[in-house]
């Protein structure tokens, strides 16, 4: 079965879970925290009851832990313990040490994950873009969350990748004022949460630190070759995605691979949507997280 073959999924609240769908509406801000691991003040903000099973929130590029403002307390809605975190060069971690390649990066998230007291049997980790490619890393890195949940991780050349460093909508800025602007004019249709989020990220990120995670990690192959890795084979995976003719960063020809490896079941496209689906399409995107986590 073709990968093409499963109809992409549209949701609106009324599918979701009654609580589920009121955090969705009115999301709860975040509880604030600051862990120092291995010389990186990890900040994070997170919801729900700590003794529930835990999903740490990885942001892309150029983003921030504020990217889940609304996922995150949608999920912990529905009996999690969500912890979505700023990595490092971005937010309110910053403390760039360098570590650009994917590897590298994600030895330093699963040390995160281990000091927090997260890693458990039943963690399951959720990276969107370049989270999910660090997400796909974790086994080579020696931590074995329960699940792997990939939202729309990019399958695209490093030229590709390079078209971000020119975009107003991605590079760093001094002033937040400048940054909303910037976001709302391309983006007229997200939330104010979203672009607040996205902007604050804009001023906070490491320029050296964006250059060198999207020119030093060669092409971007949508974690395939880290979930063929022998480290992860066996840990079940599940892709979300944009549709590639509305914005996603998963081009058609690219998804049977990524299917062979995680079974065609755990390939969910969101209907017209573009890269950042829990932005434009945020029920859609929580219900595909709710399959993934069921």
């Amino acid at each position: 079965m073709h990968s093409s073959n499963l109809a992409p999924l549209r949701a609106a609240a009324s599918d979701l879970p009654a609580a589920v769908a009121a955090a969705l509406a009115t999301p709860a801000p975040g509880r604030d925290r600051v862990l120092e691991v291995e010389g990186i003040p990890w900040a994070s903000l997170s919801w729900g009851d700590a003794s529930d099973p835990p999903v740490v929130l990885v942001h892309g590029v150029t983003s921030s832990a504020d990217a889940f403002w609304r996922i995150g307390p949608a999920v912990a809605a529905a009996g999690r313990h969500v912890v979505a975190v700023d990595l490092p060069g971005h937010g309110r971690t910053g403390h760039w040490q360098g570590h650009h390649r994917f590897a590298e990066t994600a030895a330093d998230l699963a040390a995160f994950v281990r000091a927090a007291g997260l890693d458990r049997a039943d963690l399951a980790v959720l990276g969107h873009s370049w989270g999910a490619m660090l997400a796909a890393h974790l086994p080579a890195a020696g931590l074995r969350p329960g699940r792997l949940i990939l939202l729309d991780p990019p399958a695209l050349p490093v030229t590709g990748m390079e078209l971000m460093t020119r975009d107003p909508a991605e590079r760093r800025y001094d002033d937040l004022d400048e940054a909303l602007a910037a976001i709302r004019a391309v983006n007229p249709d997200w939330a104010e949460g979203d672009v607040r989020a996205k902007a604050q990220g804009l001023t906070q990120l490491d320029r050296a630190a964006v250059l060198s995670i999207l020119l030093e990690n060669g092409d971007w192959d949508g974690g395939l070759a880290a979930l063929a890795d022998r480290a992860a084979r066996d840990i079940p995976a599940w892709l979300i995605r944009g549709e590639f003719r509305t914005g996603g960063m998963i081009p058609e020809a690219a998804v049977p691979a990524l299917a062979d490896r995680i079974g065609v079941e755990h390939v969910i496209t969101i209907a017209d949507a573009p890269h950042s689906p829990q932005r434009t399409h945020p029920e859609a995107t929580v219900l595909a997280i709710l399959r993934a986590l069921a």
